[in-house]
């Protein structure tokens, strides 16, 4: 039976909760020997983001991508990570700017498989299908 890289991750998650640096080394050690002798070392990127997101999701972390015209001020980027913090429950938000010179304006935060879009050109087709009906 094949391991996936999600079973992988979840084992390396609970192997590593409450051990110190050296042990938590030993433990990849092991895993690293182990995906070699399987030869599955091609699953070790997708295994590191699973791991990624488990350990978020059980340490209340949310990363989000906000996509915007300009970079994000100071002050704009605290207002984005409250709102996810909020919308999401969250402890903790790592919060992500991309610029994208196609948007008119607004902001597109994403989160995990979520999209919220408040761009300017998405507003401005929903008044545009408002006024058609």
């Amino acid at each position: 039976m094949k391991i996936t890289s999600k079973q992988y991750a979840q084992t390396l998650f609970e192997l590593t909760q409450k051990k110190s640096e050296s042990e938590v080394d030993g433990v990849i050690k092991k895993l690293a020997e182990l995906l070699k002798k399987n030869r599955q070392l091609n699953l070790l990127s997708d295994i590191v983001k699973k791991f990624s997101e488990i350990w978020n999701k059980e340490n209340g972390i949310v990363e989000a991508e906000v996509i915007s015209r300009r970079e994000l001020s100071e002050s704009l980027q605290n207002e984005t990570k409250e709102f996810v913090k909020n919308k999401y429950q969250a402890k903790e938000v790592h919060l992500k700017n991309k610029v994208d010179k196609n948007i008119k304006g607004g902001v597109i935060i994403k989160v995990g498989d979520e999209v919220l879009d408040g761009s300017v050109s998405r507003q401005l087709r929903e008044l545009r299908k408002a006024m058609v009906k």
